[in-house]
């Protein structure tokens, strides 16, 4: 995997700068821009207050900068598309469903947050400052990281009363999420330096990215991250590394497992608990986390079959479980979430909502064909939003959501900056 490389503009070519690339990295407006985006991923792991005020001065910054011509003509492109479009349909779904419109609104303002794709490809399919957004990412996971491990060692250390150990802030499914990422993430930058003979910064980053795994299975653990682990693993492994390196790794990966098995009670609790709630669903004894989604999901495809094609229309999941619950039996929770990004959508915009999520993730995996650490990147990010909408919501939650904007904005927009370098005269 090749490492991008980042370049300076010399004080000739600020007083020269003719392509767009060239007028977006020596303007000081533009770097400003950069800044804010590499704030933002400081702060969407510890407050989603900080993170939305950097947002909202970051797109003043940006509508500073930008040209309309060049957006319009990106706009076009299938990447920034398929956002655009699913967004489009949480508008016009308004119009038939049959709730008050502030629960219209407030569900169409979720995927608000889909407009920033087209806006950050844009930014950094001209700028040299996207590694610099990960890198802060993961250098605030990182601060993240050493509190919970805190925690564990010391619940004294825990700041708020009403918090999990090892969770200093949010809760354990997004923590899983930030630390499944920075995992592959700087696994994959500890290969990389390895490749470029950098061998302290390569072991560097691979213990970083062992003491992330250790938390996962010592500390605290959500059940969808420990889901998403084999399943990167398996896929990073088969993309980058031949067949009798994978049989060698497996066998020892197989190995490490049944030692974490034995010495770690939270990795037992957290995968027996799956059993032992599927078992009280069946029993119909009560509807813990595992029996309440598959109580969800029952409920949600029952409701798609009723308009398969073009849903009950945005904002209409909370009623139609209201509708549905019964209150002399155990399945009587409402939600306005069921759970589901897939069946999220099916319920309110039928078959034309799922085509449109799919295709949104399809177009963006297929973006990433180079076997480069930033393809790695973005198909990481983008499978594991789609993984974990399978047990979870995320395009609409706001931290995972934000997660998969940022992440697939940001390497969409290197990926077409890497184009623009081969192909000058494009």
């Amino acid at each position: 995997m090749a490492f991008p490389t980042r370049h300076r503009c010399s004080q000739e070519s600020e007083n020269k700068c003719e392509s767009g690339m060239d007028r977006w990295n020596c303007s000081r407006r533009a770097r400003c821009a950069d800044c804010l985006v590499i704030l933002m991923a400081v702060a969407l792991p510890w407050s989603t207050t900080a993170f939305g005020i950097l947002a909202g001065i970051w797109l003043v910054s940006f509508a500073a900068i930008s040209r309309l011509d060049e957006l319009w003509k990106l706009f076009r492109s299938p990447q920034c598309a398929f956002p655009l479009a699913l967004f489009s349909l949480s508008l016009i779904g308004m119009l038939w469903a049959d709730v008050p419109w502030p629960a219209r609104v407030s569900a169409a303002s979720t995927f608000v947050k889909l407009l920033a794709i087209p806006l950050l490809i844009y930014q950094f399919e001209r700028s040299r400052k996207g590694v610099d957004v990960f890198l802060a990412f993961l250098a605030s996971c990182t601060v993240l990281l050493v509190l919970s491990w805190l925690n564990w060692f010391d619940p004294r250390t825990i700041v708020f009363s009403d918090r999990v150990v090892g969770v200093p802030v949010k809760n354990w499914i997004t923590q899983g999420t930030e630390f499944t990422l920075c995992i592959f993430g700087a696994g994959a930058l500890s290969i990389v330096n390895w490749r470029s003979r950098k061998y302290p910064a390569s072991l560097g980053f691979g213990l970083l990215s062992l003491a992330f795994l250790l938390n996962i299975i010592f500390v605290v653990a959500s059940r969808t991250a420990l889901v998403l682990l084999p399943v990167f693993f398996v896929i990073a492994t088969y993309r980058y590394i031949d067949r009798r390196q994978r049989i060698m790794l497996y066998g020892t990966a197989l190995l490490a497992f049944g030692l974490a098995w034995l010495v770690s009670p939270n990795l037992q609790d957290r995968i027996a608990s799956i059993r032992s709630q599927f078992t009280a669903y069946e029993e119909k004894a009560e509807l813990a986390s595992v029996g309440l989604r598959i109580e969800y999901w029952t409920k949600s495809l029952k409701f798609f079959q009723e308009a398969p094609f073009y849903g009950h229309g945005t904002g209409t999941i909370r009623a139609l479980f209201e509708r549905d619950a019964t209150k002399a039996t155990i399945g009587a929770e409402v939600v306005a979430n069921p759970h589901n990004q897939t069946f999220y959508c099916a319920i309110q915009w039928g078959t034309v909502g799922v085509i449109l999520l799919w295709a949104m993730w399809v177009c963006h995996l297929c973006t990433f064909q180079p076997q480069s650490w930033v393809s790695w990147l973005g198909t990481l990010i983008v499978l594991q939003n789609v993984f974990s909408s399978l047990f979870n919501s995320h395009i609409t939650d706001f931290v995972e959501g934000w997660i998969y904007v940022l992440g697939v904005g940001i390497t969409i927009g290197m990926t077409f900056y890497t184009r623009n370098l081969e192909q000058p005269n494009r």
